[in-house]
């Protein structure tokens, strides 16, 4: 594995969206999945968008979730990212986006984001 897809990547991945990067479009189709993994925590925010209405996650948003280890591997919280988390030299208070700088951080992998804030702070590998 080699990188880490923030949850927007994940979303946007399954669309196809062209808010992904045409960087990340290639790579996506070019590399294996098993190079992709997804914090646990994104398939609560998943969920979370998908309960709002946020996103639509059809046929069935059980079911959506249900596949999403069968695209990526999903990589566990664990107690070694949950104090990689809450040491993090970032001010920062979004725990879903700590836990998953932590995760990159902790596995070693690039993080496949837009997500200005993460890519400011410059705490982890960035990709997009």
């Amino acid at each position: 594995m080699r990188y880490l897809l923030d949850t927007h990547a994940v979303l946007w991945s399954a669309s196809d969206s062209i808010r992904l990067s045409a960087t990340v479009r290639r790579l996506l189709k070019e590399r294996p999945p098993a190079d992709f993994g997804v914090a646990a925590i994104t398939l609560l925010e998943i969920a979370r968008l998908g309960r709002a209405g946020e996103v639509d996650l059809k046929p069935d948003p059980s079911a959506w979730l249900e596949d999403l280890p069968q695209r990526y591997t999903i990589l566990p919280f664990t107690p070694a990212i949950a104090w990689r988390t809450v040491n993090l030299d970032w001010s920062h208070k979004d725990p879903a986006d700590r836990l998953i700088c932590a995760t990159a951080l902790e596995h070693k992998l690039t993080l496949i984001t837009q997500d200005r804030e993460i890519i400011r702070w410059g705490g982890v590998p960035v990709l997009w």
